[in-house]
């Protein structure tokens, strides 16, 4: 079992213990799948909102990240509405099987599978999607409430003082809902991977944390995300960096056939900076090192030879298993850091150690 301090010491080195090849494998089919849907839920939305196929590729490539004005209708808002809702429940299984592992770690047992983290998390699934359903349909009954409150209130000024305490009452407690479905999308994988709680003991569980050690939770997730993201940051850059030390040992500029292969291999890749800050090339420019264009120049590339396609879609798997990889160790870093905050959190709470516990599998 390893010694912890029990202070944010924990939760800060705690990030280091998700550097392992171990760990990004537990991660990679969380992070995958839901890349995988939101893609596909992505291209159903702009699909739907009556955009071709071919204009789709073009102006979003293969993972779409459209902008609320360019989804009017309800169709298309409900599909990228179900697409960010997958792919957010597929990487809360993901975060649950990386702390589970974190979990077995703490206690000692380093050989834990991925397998058995998986198989623990599919069947615990409930316990990490239905918590913030019923916190999300509460929150929807209070904000009904508040909505009859001020008909009433309107229409009948005699019940005025009766309907304004109530009605504040109300607000007070969609604002704490909306709390702890916040603690619920940051601290239930980790309550579950480190207590194998059911739905109910984790609800329970998240309305016990923000109320006895809110302070020192958020300020333990808050750390969580900055090291998380200070690790994925650096490893983004060390594979830019390599990526681009690459290109220049192989003289991959703008003339010659690979760099004709790297061009192309931009017309399959994910466009993430182009959708996210419409600026085309950001990120291509920074991974691979050629100037900033627009995406249809990339695109004119898949129009090639075979061999020049094949070569572009072959570098362009490459650098979404580049992508997946950044994202795989943000997850695993950020998971490992709150299952042990959790720990953390559960001794100061309740002066219950949970490696000490015997939990079911």
């Amino acid at each position: 079992m390893n010694a912890l301090r029990y202070d944010y010491r924990d939760v800060f080195g705690a990030a280091a213990m998700g550097l392992r090849v171990r760990k990004w494998m537990v991660a990679l089919p969380g992070v995958s799948a839901g890349l995988v849907w939101w893609s596909l839920c992505g291209w159903a939305a702009l699909i739907a909102r009556g955009l071709s196929p071919a204009l789709v590729w073009n102006v979003y490539g293969p993972v779409p990240w459209p902008s609320l004005s360019s989804l009017g209708g309800i169709l298309p808002a409900t599909l990228w509405g179900l697409g960010m809702a997958g792919a957010a429940v597929t990487w809360m299984l993901a975060f649950s099987a990386v702390g589970r592992v974190t979990y077995q770690q703490l206690k000692g047992n380093d050989f834990y599978s991925l397998a058995e983290a998986w198989r623990f998390t599919l069947r615990k699934w409930k316990a990490l999607v239905f918590p913030p359903v019923l916190l999300s349909a509460g929150g929807g009954a209070l904000l009904l409430a508040l909505f009859v409150l001020s008909i009433l209130g309107g229409l009948w000024l005699p019940l005025w003082g009766i309907v304004f305490p109530l009605g504040l009452l109300a607000a007070l407690s969609l604002l704490y809902l909306v709390v702890v479905l916040a603690v619920a999308i940051t601290m239930a994988p980790a309550v579950v991977a480190s207590s194998a709680s059911e739905t109910l003991e984790t609800t329970f569980e998240l309305f016990s944390l923000q109320s006895s050690q809110g302070k020192r939770m958020w300020f333990y997730t808050a750390l969580s995300a900055i090291v998380s993201g200070v690790y994925a940051a650096a490893l983004g850059f060390l594979l830019g960096v390599g990526t681009l030390a690459a290109s220049w040992a192989l003289d991959m500029g703008q003339g010659g056939a690979v760099g004709r292969l790297l061009r192309a291999s931009l017309g399959w890749s994910p466009r993430l900076a182009a959708a996210i800050n419409g600026v085309p090339g950001v990120l291509d420019s920074f991974l691979i090192g050629i100037g900033i264009s627009p995406a249809m120049t990339h695109r004119s590339y898949v129009l090639t030879p075979p061999a020049s396609t094949f070569g572009g879609v072959s570098l362009a798997l490459m650098f979404l298993l580049l992508l997946l990889l950044i994202l795989a160790q943000f997850v695993t870093a950020y998971a490992t850091s709150q299952t042990t905050a959790y720990v953390v959190l559960r001794q100061l709470k309740d002066d219950q150690n949970l490696l000490e516990e015997d939990l079911e599998e």
